[in-house]
């Protein structure tokens, strides 16, 4: 799956979409932390130039080119983090944890997964770690899954409005990331 594919992946998780099928705004819930409204993940408080791009071309009625825009945002985005490993289904899980945690949060995402200390900052030492790991990508897909939660439990658990939600966005992912090994 192509880098551009990825993304597109990522915008079907997060968008909401009318009765056509097209992105739309939507607002919200109190408590997630992303600001007023959003479109596909894409929200105003850590996206608001490319949200504002976006929600021009939805009202200008350029769907396809507003589902591109959302594409390429998530995968600028998420490059410096996804591009860590060559391996297509290892740069999927990263990419979907860099959209939702940033690029520190991917990369502690992943250090964790590699049982090292969780400084966020790709070096070294992480770079060897994970090729290392690559050579069980299964494996390490499945401690990628795990990390994920850990690194959410932080700041909620189960209580949480949104834990339902993010514990199948992590088994989806988890998920069509081993299809991507088959």
């Amino acid at each position: 799956m192509s880098p551009h594919e990825q993304a597109l992946r990522i915008v079907d998780y997060e968008a909401r979409r009318d009765a056509f099928g097209n992105l739309k705004v939507y607002d919200l819930p109190s408590g997630d932390g992303g600001g007023a409204r959003e479109v596909a993940g894409i929200n105003e408080r850590y996206h608001p130039e490319a949200l504002d791009r976006i929600e021009k071309l939805i009202e200008d009625g350029k769907h396809g080119e507003a589902e591109d825009a959302a594409a390429d945002h998530i995968r600028h985005y998420t490059d410096p983090v996804a591009m860590l490993s060559e391996i297509p289904a290892i740069q999927f899980a990263l990419r979907d944890s860099a959209f939702n945690r940033g690029p520190t949060g991917a990369v502690k995402i992943l250090q964790d997964a590699l049982r090292l200390p969780t400084d966020g900052i790709a070096g070294p030492k992480t770079k060897e770690a994970l090729r290392d790991a690559e050579k069980d990508p299964g494996k390490l897909l499945k401690a990628l899954r795990s990390s994920r939660e850990r690194y959410e439990r932080r700041t909620r658990d189960e209580s949480s409005k949104f834990w339902a939600g993010l514990t199948h966005r992590w088994e989806r992912q988890h998920a069509d990331s081993i299809s991507m090994l088959a």
